[in-house]
């Protein structure tokens, strides 16, 4: 895949001239003159790399990249400043403010492009180690850890705009007898095999998450309980109605909406539908049940 890079310059000689050093790399190039453009395109299209030049008018590089670094949703794209400044002061600054690596003026081609391609591949590497720290290992759902940090901001940036959030706790029946017939091997099938088809079933914004052992739970932004409840039979069905290698698996789930007018939190809603899911279990399992009852 082809990487994206913004050139910052304010000298569009020292643009053209990057970019023609990037053309043969067949990189998405695009540009912006002055810092405040450069922020505008990194939030519109959230380039690989950043090449930052660091003398610019009204916003320099080094608050260009203070702010970029400051922001979580850019803090991780490399930021390579351009300079012709070589006193270690201004070196220093730069590392201060957040610089991944610097170029210097003239450009030598080779040496810019060493640097971008040991950016990309560094930015590539972290990118990876962070994917392997959000998943769950043996279903590919997102794990506990992952949910624990994200849900909470999902639901707050709902509750602030008086949205409800609906979650689904999703409990496989009977795994262990599944264990005992088949192996762990069967019951693993089986737990994948659940987070696939919750996966399937659900939009791209929705958060399903395995809390461990045979639990999973679904968090759905904007959603509230009667379309909660639809999702929840529609994964029942899915799961149910066709074996996962062989073996017939079966999901009870307890479905419960956030209280947007009472500006509830998370944790209640969740811990309404444990206890739906509970009463879905008791029941004798391969149902859903909605918090209250329904």
């Amino acid at each position: 895949m082809s990487a994206r890079i913004l050139v910052v310059d304010d000298n569009e000689l020292n643009l053209e001239l990057l970019v023609a050093m990037l053309a043969p790399e067949h990189y998405v190039v695009s540009t912006a003159t002055d810092g405040f453009e450069a922020l505008a395109k990194i939030a519109a299209e959230n380039p690989d790399i950043v090449l930052l030049d660091v003398m610019m008018p009204e916003l320099d590089g080094f608050e260009v990249c203070r702010r970029i670094k400051a922001d979580p949703t850019t803090a991780d794209i490399p930021v390579i400043m351009v300079t012709a400044l070589s006193h270690v002061d201004d070196l220093v600054r730069g590392f201060e403010a957040g610089a991944d690596d610097f170029v210097t003026k003239p450009f030598d081609r080779l040496a810019l492009m060493a640097r971008v391609h040991l950016q990309l591949r560094r930015k590539r590497h972290y990118a990876h180690i962070l994917e392997q720290s959000r998943v769950d290992r043996l279903t590919g759902a997102f794990n506990l850890h992952y949910l624990e940090a994200y849900a909470p901001r999902l639901a707050a940036r709902c509750r602030a705009a008086y949205r409800p959030v609906a979650v689904l706790m999703i409990d496989v029946d009977n795994l262990k007898h599944i264990n005992d017939a088949h192996g762990h091997a069967g019951g693993n099938h089986a737990l994948r095999g659940v987070a696939n088809r919750a996966n399937s079933a659900l939009r791209p914004s929705d958060l399903v998450a395995r809390m461990g052992g045979d639990e999973f739970v679904v968090v759905m932004p904007e959603t509230d309980l009667d379309a909660a409840l639809q999702i929840a039979e529609r994964l029942r069905r899915r799961v149910g109605d066709t074996p996962i290698e062989g073996v017939a698996v079966t999901v009870s789930i307890g479905a419960a909406a956030s209280r947007p007018d009472e500006q509830e939190e998370l944790d209640a809603a969740l811990q309404r539908a444990d206890a739906a899911l509970y009463e879905a279990k008791r029941a004798g399992g391969n149902r859903v049940i909605a918090d209250g009852g329904g």
